[in-house]
């Protein structure tokens, strides 16, 4: 009779009791499954790791490409992720992505041609779904004058230095035309200046030396240089006009 007590109250006893019991199995599971969500690691960046900004011409249209990777690593697993486009400048018209390589992404940018003397600058941002990390690719489109600076210094008496600067690096060698005067209380000497910007430059220099003329034999030293107006030889991407210097 006790043991038939006995058994009746563990019977209610565990009908009451408001415990689940306690699968290990399932623990086991639970605790894997968290450690592997911690152990996730996103990347999303520039290639090189820092994205330089990009500097496109006037009228280019086709694709500028930018390579940066996006990817979810879980010990040794890689799993590529797709970047979003947040937001773009209204005049860069598509952005693509291709994957040729896993972990890494080229980034396609079209643009559309700007006939605007000025430039225009704006960003890209890009995002990375999983993570919500984002990416800033700055753009710059030129704009379709490219300015030219002349300067005159003596580097030395009577040994002048020319100098011609453009706003953003030229496509092909540029060739500057500047007629001058050297002058000094004893008369001039008429000369002219030829300076060549070479192609993916922006600065091109002449220089002259008045240490063996006889202006500066009998009269002293060159007191002063006059520029006058030039003639630039330009590459059909810019339209090339001087900064006035006289």
């Amino acid at each position: 009779m006790k043991n038939i007590l006995f058994i009746l109250s563990l019977v209610i006893w565990c009908g009451c009791s408001n415990e689940i019991p306690f699968d290990t199995n399932r623990a086991e599971d639970m605790t894997v499954t968290r450690t592997t969500n911690s152990d996730s690691v996103y990347y999303f960046e520039g290639y090189f790791s820092q994205l330089q900004p990009i500097v496109t011409l006037p009228y280019k249209k086709d694709s500028i490409r930018q390579t940066i990777v996006s990817y979810r690593q879980v010990g040794t697993t890689v799993a590529d992720i797709v970047p979003e486009v947040v937001s773009k400048p209204t005049w860069v018209n598509r952005i693509d992505f291709l994957n040729p390589y896993y972990k890494i992404y080229e980034v396609f940018i079209s643009v559309d041609a700007n006939t605007s003397v000025e430039k225009r600058v704006g960003s890209i941002i890009l995002k990375q779904p999983e993570s919500n990390k984002t990416l800033n690719i700055g753009i710059t489109q030129n704009g379709i004058n490219n300015y030219i600076i002349v300067s005159v210094k003596e580097l030395y008496s009577n040994h002048p230095l020319f100098t011609a600067t453009t706003a953003y690096p030229v496509e092909k060698d540029i060739s500057c035309r500047i007629p001058y005067e050297a002058y000094n209380d004893g008369g001039k000497y008429d000369g002219n200046a030829s300076i060549t910007i070479p192609k993916g430059e922006t600065k091109g220099t002449y220089e002259m030396d008045y240490n063996g003329s006889p202006l500066v034999y009998y009269y002293g030293d060159i007191k002063g240089y006059k520029l006058y107006e030039g003639t630039i030889t330009g590459d059909d991407i810019y339209n090339y006009s001087f900064v006035r210097y006289w």
